[in-house]
């Protein structure tokens, strides 16, 4: 795909990008400026086949790592210390749930709840089908909540 057509699909679709940014960051600024570094790292990136969907999960990508940054939001993984102390045991316990999972179930669970990828992106990423894909995931969630249920 060439350069031009590449860049107006992009302005096309401007307001999409910002749309999600500022639904996920509440501020315009840090959204104006992660839908601007998506924009550019598409336009320069070769080899991308679909730079709609390309930018927009850069888009989220880079919102995810500005709240990280200005710690409005925490990985499970790398949640700080909560004064709540049952959230914290919590927490741990989920942490230590997550390790009983298939190494697929976490991962899908991983992309899903805490990347922010969507089903459709997630089968298109994994090669899975979408009926196979709800299945892991539904299966892991039960597992999980199995899990937790007796170590409450």
């Amino acid at each position: 795909m060439k350069r031009a057509q590449k860049r107006q699909i992009l302005v096309d679709h401007y307001l999409d990008f910002y749309s999600v940014a500022v639904a996920m960051l509440k501020d315009d600024d840090d959204a104006k400026d992660a839908v601007q570094e998506a924009l550019v790292r598409t336009l320069v990136r070769a080899g991308v086949d679909d730079p709609l969907r390309y930018c927009m999960r850069t888009v989220r990508h880079l919102c995810i790592d500005t709240l990280r940054r200005k710690k409005r939001l925490h990985s499970l993984d790398g949640m700080e210390l909560v004064a709540d102390v049952e959230q914290e045991e919590l927490l741990d316990i989920l942490r230590e749930k997550k390790k009983n999972l298939s190494r697929t179930e976490r991962a899908l669970l991983e992309l899903h709840y805490e990347e922010g990828f969507t089903l459709a992106e997630m089968a298109a990423i994994t090669g899975m089908s979408l009926s196979n894909m709800k299945r892991v995931i539904a299966v892991a969630k039960t597992k999980m909540k199995e899990e937790i249920e007796k170590a409450i």
